[in-house]
C-alpha cells in the first residue's frame, strides 16, 4: 500500500543517484523525522514550522534540505512509513492462514503497537486525516481498503451478523483506531493506546476487553 502521489524525490535525495547515506547522516535524518513527529502530534501539521522543527532537531538548513525538500516532504515520508506498517502487517496476518475475524485482531493489536512505540509511524497515520495535507487522505482510504477483504470474509464466515453494514465496517473500525490513537496522543499517553485498541475490538467482537486479550494466537 503506497501513496502513489508521492514523488521519490521528495522524500529521500538520496534516491536521485547520489551514493547511499552514511550512518550520521541517517542518524540525522531520522532524528529530523522524530522531532517533526512529535511538533505534528503537538501544534499539528499546519501549525509547525521548518523553523520550529530546525530549533529543536538542532539541524543547519542545509542538512534539512539535503534530506527533505520542504516540510510536506517530511510528511509524506511519515504517510509512506506508516503506509509501509500496514502493508507489512496485513500480510503477516493473511499469511497466517488463521480464520478472518483473528487476522483483523492481529493486525489492529500489531499496528497499535507500533504506533504506541513509534513516533513516526503514530504521525503517519494521524497526518492521513489531516485535512491541511493535500492528498493525505489517499493514504487512509488505501488501509481500509486493505481491511475490507478481511472484515467481508469474517462477516461472510458468520462471525459477525452485520451484512447490512459490510462495506462501511472496515472504514468504521479504521476510523476507531485513529480515534484511540490521537486521543492518547493529545493527552500524552501513549501507553494506553493498546488497551483502547483492545476495547474498540471488544466493541467488535460483541466481548469485554479481557476475553479480547485472552484469545490465544491472535497476536503477530
Amino acid at each position: 500500500m503506497h501513496d502513489h502521489n508521492e514523488p521519490d524525490a521528495e522524500i529521500d535525495h538520496g534516491k536521485t543517484g547520489r551514493p547511499p547515506m552514511q550512518p550520521r547522516a541517517k542518524a540525522t535524518r531520522e532524528g529530523i523525522l522524530e522531532v517533526s513527529a512529535t511538533l505534528f502530534s503537538k501544534t499539528g501539521y499546519a501549525g509547525t514550522s521548518i523553523n520550529d522543527i530546525l530549533a529543536i532537531s538542532q539541524s543547519t538548513k542545509g542538512a534539512m534540505y539535503f534530506h527533505f525538500s520542504k516540510k510536506e516532504s517530511i510528511a509524506r515520508e511519515m504517510l509512506r512509513r506508516w503506509s509501509d506498517a500496514v502493508t507489512e502487517t496485513v500480510g503477516k496476518a493473511t499469511a497466517t492462514g488463521q480464520p478472518a475475524d483473528r487476522q483483523v485482531l492481529m493486525i489492529y493489536r500489531e499496528l497499535a503497537r507500533r504506533t504506541a512505540n513509534e513516533a513516526i509511524i503514530r504521525a503517519g497515520l494521524v497526518l492521513s486525516v489531516d485535512q491541511s495535507l493535500n492528498d493525505a487522505h489517499a493514504t487512509y482510504e488505501a488501509w481500509t481498503e486493505a481491511l475490507t477483504p478481511i472484515v467481508v470474509d469474517a462477516i461472510r464466515s458468520g462471525t459477525l451478523d452485520c451484512a447490512e453494514s459490510m462495506s462501511r465496517l472496515a472504514d468504521t473500525l479504521c476510523a476507531g483506531f485513529v480515534g484511540a490513537v490521537k486521543v492518547s496522543a493529545s493527552l500524552g499517553e501513549n501507553d494506553t493506546i493498546t488497551r483502547r485498541v483492545d476495547d474498540l475490538l471488544m466493541m467488535w467482537r460483541g466481548t469485554d476487553p479481557a476475553a479480547v486479550r485472552m484469545i490465544e494466537g491472535a497476536t503477530l
